[in-house]
């Protein structure tokens, strides 16, 4: 059993180490490419985060509940029995919520900076306010991120 539950654990400390890295280095990359002003390199930046976000932040978002509900299960606890899994999950739904908007944005960013790159124009205004409503979920999920990771070591308890 020992083993069946160390390989659950594996997989979702694995999937929320992956969510984590993945955003932050996104992030950072949307963020350098934003303070280059250089349109063809936003539009490419934003191309590649679109594939990573739909490839490996999807994965790994959705291997959150499916390993941490069994690993929950396995050692004993009450999904919604324990403060601290529950509070877990309400800012994984959050998260998801944020990173399911910000991802909405970076679709219609990557359109627009990929129009102004081909036809070799500024950046407009419309990715500028984009971009902004982008930065406004950015924060959230990522101290949402920390939260969650925070309450997986901290564990508190309302006994």
């Amino acid at each position: 059993m020992i083993d069946v539950i160390f390989a659950i654990k594996f997989v979702h400390v694995l999937a929320a180490g992956v969510m984590f890295g993945t955003w932050l280095c996104l992030a950072v990359f949307v963020l350098f490419a934003h303070r280059s002003g250089n349109t063809s390199v936003v539009a490419l930046t934003f191309q590649f985060v679109v594939r990573i976000e739909m490839i490996v932040m999807a994965a790994a978002i959705a291997l959150q509940p499916l390993s941490g509900f069994p690993l929950a299960v396995a050692i004993g606890l009450s999904p919604f029995g324990e403060f601290w899994v529950v509070v877990s999950l309400l800012l994984y739904a959050a998260i998801a919520a944020c990173w399911l908007g910000a991802v909405r944005i970076e679709l219609r960013i990557r359109g627009l900076t990929r129009e102004a790159a081909l036809n070799a124009v500024p950046l407009s205004a419309a990715y500028r306010r984009l971009f902004r409503g982008w930065c406004l979920l950015a924060g959230p999920i990522l101290v949402g991120m920390v939260a969650v990771y925070a309450l997986m070591i901290w564990q508190p308890r309302l006994d």
